[in-house]
């Protein structure tokens, strides 16, 4: 079953998409109508645009949720046409997505030269941004003219802004307004090797739309003398590399200049086309994906970033570019890119001696990092430790025992790594216990696991009370209290031991290990709810004061009566001090990157091997977030790979 991606209710939405009468924007205008949304779908041609309605209304049945208007983004008069329909029709605008867009080249001959040039420059990221091969083998060949390098530019960049500026006004009078401008990975700034350019649209403190718009008026400058070359601008794609990299910058800008706004750029990944010659190992509605995800973002998402596809990806880097997913000698250059940037980087991580902290290890440790991994009991970590060697990874794991409960062994692990490595990188809090015993039919566990995820999705529902399954589940107050002590001020110790040694780095990472469980929907306690949900006034003191109060009337006999949750209490209230207590430390540290995960329902002994995930599935998530880009999300929830909403 696929994952699903939170989503506030759609019905009474408005979006507009540029560039939507054929490929990805096509797509996402059908996407996003069959999330209940109404689409305006824009194109610069009436009849092309107008046909493409008919099919979303004949072929998908999306009659009620698509609506056209014919848009040239270079076309002031026809921009403002569109303000005024959306205003008289709709009265406001909710989302934006900039994906009108033209590569800005002409092909002679054999269109492969263009796959062959793409993969050039995806590897040339891999190498960081070292100058491009020019032998290439296909026959065919790229030009680009001076008409063709200037209307790429209007339209890929200049368009975008103009199709914005005008749509702000109808933005701002939304409750949840987001812009999702569709770039590429072509934009990224290792392709530029001009260093000035490079260096201003780099500089996210000083940037400005007056230095982008200074940076591409020199690049077309350039192109009119004849001198691309002299100048160390892009051999090929020139026009449509400086657009798009002219974009991401734009985005940051005003991502930067409307903090109330989600605006993001993306790439969709390289799809079967017009603009790609349908080449490519996507299906436009397979690209079209990731800018219908950022599109509908739940409130209090990422801002001012580039998603490669549905990763968080850096504007200046990229270690695997979603151009060349499907390219085998590129993803093993990228491994051996990932192990020589992460020979000096330390990681630990709690509770590793089995399942997913075990694999968070694996996986960590065979990207070059190394790795203290952490046990309560010493005999399973050292066993651990020695499976991991067997894998071949003798060099990059080392054993440490720790109970996260007891401070001496925590101040003896802090100890062994200052000594031993001076700083520490990344920290992986996954250390947790469920708080319940089980008698009888272990279904018992699954049904109220799916129980708990319905009401999520339902609103926060009342949980069901009819179970089907025989089993019974004990929660007592030892075993609620040792479930806090271990989940929540288990993390809390540790993190604020090792804080130093992670300040000394120069990209830390802390990774809490959570679970859809700790939704504050499943907490009906609606003073705990305001309490955890305030982001304004969350504080450490009052996230104890609801887990004290949870203990105590857990102790008084009195959950139910303050409305606590019926089953698995415990650990829903842990989980849910953990969100809030990652939320804090974020923006105590905000040169940290500091984020919570649930990893997904996993196969492991906390769920009696229940659950559709591997914990090597599940654990690929948590390693993700610990390998973020430098400038990445930090004091978000993901459910998985996605953010997703506390």
């Amino acid at each position: 079953m696929a994952e699903p991606f939170v989503v506030n209710p759609a019905t009474q939405r408005y979006a507009v998409v540029t560039g939507a009468n054929k490929g990805i924007g096509f797509e996402i205008c059908r996407q996003l109508a069959s999330e209940g949304i109404m689409v305006i779908s824009t194109a610069r041609s009436e009849k092309r645009g107008i046909e493409a309605q008919e099919r979303l209304k004949e072929e998908f049945g999306l009659s009620d949720n698509v609506v056209f208007h014919q848009l040239d983004v270079l076309d002031p008069a026809t921009i403002a046409s569109l303000v005024e329909f959306i205003k008289a029709k709709y009265g406001r605008l909710d989302i934006l997505v900039n994906n009108a867009g033209i590569s800005g080249i002409g092909l002679d001959g054999d269109i492969l030269i263009l796959q062959e040039t793409f993969e050039r420059d995806a590897n040339s990221l891999l190498l960081g941004g070292k100058p491009e091969p020019i032998q290439p083998k296909a026959s065919g060949t790229i030009f680009e003219t001076l008409e063709d390098a200037e209307q790429c530019v209007e339209t890929n960049y200049y368009g975008t802004k103009r199709v914005t500026e005008a749509l702000i006004p109808l933005l701002k009078l939304s409750d949840a307004p987001r812009i999702v401008n569709v770039s590429s990975t072509l934009g990224n700034l290792r392709l530029l090797s001009n260093e000035w350019a490079k260096g201003v649209l780099s500089n996210q403190e000083s940037l400005t739309e007056e230095k982008v718009d200074e940076v591409v008026q020199k690049f077309l400058k350039n192109f009119k003398e004849g001198s691309v070359q002299a100048n160390e601008w892009p051999p090929h794609f020139a026009a449509y590399k400086v657009s798009k990299a002219a974009l991401n910058a734009y985005t940051r800008i005003i991502a930067r200049k409307y903090p109330s706004f989600c605006i993001n750029s993306v790439c969709p990944g390289f799809a079967r086309t017009d603009i790609t010659y349908n080449l490519g190992p996507l299906s436009a509605s397979e690209a079209a994906e990731s800018p219908v995800k950022l599109a509908l973002l739940p409130n209090g998402g990422p801002s001012g970033f580039f998603f490669s596809r549905n990763q968080i990806s850096s504007f200046i880097t990229e270690k695997l570019s979603s151009l060349t997913e499907n390219n085998e000698t590129t993803e093993k250059m990228a491994e051996q890119i990932g192990v020589d940037a992460a020979a000096q980087r330390y990681a630990v991580v709690t509770g590793a001696n089995k399942g997913i902290g075990f694999e968070i290890c694996r996986q960590l440790a065979s990207k070059g990092i190394i790795v203290i991994s952490t046990a309560r009991n010493e005999k399973r970590g050292i066993e651990a430790q020695e499976r991991l060697k067997e894998l071949g990874l003798s060099d990059h794991v080392v054993f440490h025992q720790l109970d996260v409960l007891d401070p001496a062994s925590i101040a003896a692990l802090v100890e062994f790594i200052k000594t031993k490595y001076g700083r520490l990188d990344i920290l992986v809090n996954n250390a947790g216990i469920s708080g319940i015993g089980l008698d009888g039919d272990i279904m018992i566990l699954q049904e109220i696991i799916d129980g708990d995820v319905s009401s999520v999705f339902a609103g926060g529902k009342p949980e069901p009370v009819q179970l089907k399954a025989s089993g019974t589940l004990r929660e007592t107050l030892q075993g609620a209290e040792e479930c806090i002590q271990t989940n929540y001020y288990g993390a809390k110790r540790v993190t604020e031991a090792l804080i130093p040694l992670l300040q000394l780095s120069d990209s830390p990472r802390i990774v809490n290990v959570s679970s859809a469980l700790g939704n504050l929907r499943l907490l009906c306690n609606e003073w705990a709810k305001g309490v955890l949900s305030n982001q304004e006034s969350l504080t450490e003191e009052k996230v104890d004061e609801v887990v004290q109060e949870f203990l105590k009337n857990f102790k008084e006999g009195a959950l139910r009566a303050n409305d606590w949750p019926s089953q698995i209490a415990a650990y829903k209230v842990s989980k849910a001090a953990l969100n809030a207590y990652t939320r804090i430390m974020a923006r105590k540290y905000p040169s940290f990157c500091i984020n919570c995960v649930c990893p997904g329902f996993a196969r492991t002994d906390i769920t009696c091997n229940l659950g559709p995930l591997s914990a090597s599935e599940a654990a690929e998530s948590p390693v993700k977030l610990a390998l973020l880009p430098d400038g990445g999300p930090s004091g978000f929830y993901f459910n998985r790979s996605e953010i997703s909403s506390f």
